[in-house]
C-alpha cells in the first residue's frame, strides 16, 4: 500500500476567517485544509483556533457554547482552554493528564485571522503575507466571500490570468 502524502503545504498560513466573523460569542466552524476546526474570540479578545471535535465522543466543539476563554462540549460537558487542554470535566475532581485537543497557532491582522496549521514551533509571524491597503483609510473594501461549485486548481488558474 502506498504511503500517503499531505496534499496541501502544512507550514505556511492560511486566512482562516475575517475578524468579523469573531463577534458575539460565536463558534466559527470552517474546514481549513480538510481538517474541521473551531475558531473563536474568548472574554480576552485572543483568536483560539481548535480542532473541531471533542477528545471525548468526538462531538463538534463548535455546537458547544463559549464560556471566557474555553469552549464547553454540550455532549458531555467537557471544558477546554485555549491551548484545547481540557480544564473541567463535570463530576469529575481531576481531567487526566494530557486530555484534550489540538490548538492552532493563529495571528489577527489587518481584519484577517490567519492559521497555520503545520508544526507550531515553526509558527513565524513574521511570514504573513502583509496586506496594506486592507488598514489604508485611503482603500476601501467590502471583506465577503465568493463561493463557487467548481475544483479549486480552475479558480487558482483563473485567478492567476
Amino acid at each position: 500500500m502506498a504511503a500517503e502524502t499531505e496534499a496541501f503545504l502544512m507550514n505556511c498560513w492560511y486566512v482562516a476567517a475575517w475578524d468579523y466573523e469573531l463577534i458575539d460569542g460565536r463558534l466559527l466552524e470552517r474546514t481549513l485544509l480538510e481538517k474541521p476546526v473551531v475558531l473563536y474570540k474568548g472574554e480576552s479578545g485572543k483568536v483560539v483556533a481548535l480542532d473541531n471535535r471533542c477528545a471525548h465522543r468526538g462531538a463538534k466543539l463548535s455546537n458547544g457554547r463559549l464560556e471566557g476563554d474555553c469552549v464547553r462540549c454540550m455532549y458531555h460537558g467537557l471544558k477546554f482552554d485555549g491551548t484545547g487542554a481540557c480544564v473541567q470535566i463535570p463530576g469529575q475532581d481531576t481531567v487526566p493528564k494530557g486530555m484534550g485537543v489540538r490548538s492552532y497557532p493563529v495571528v489577527e491582522r489587518d481584519s484577517l485571522v490567519w492559521i497555520w496549521t503545520g508544526d507550531a514551533d515553526k509558527a513565524d509571524e513574521n511570514l504573513i503575507v502583509d496586506f496594506p491597503y486592507l488598514r489604508e483609510p485611503g482603500w476601501r473594501g467590502v471583506p465577503d466571500y465568493l463561493h463557487y461549485d467548481a475544483n479549486y486548481l480552475l479558480i487558482v488558474d483563473n485567478l492567476a490570468d
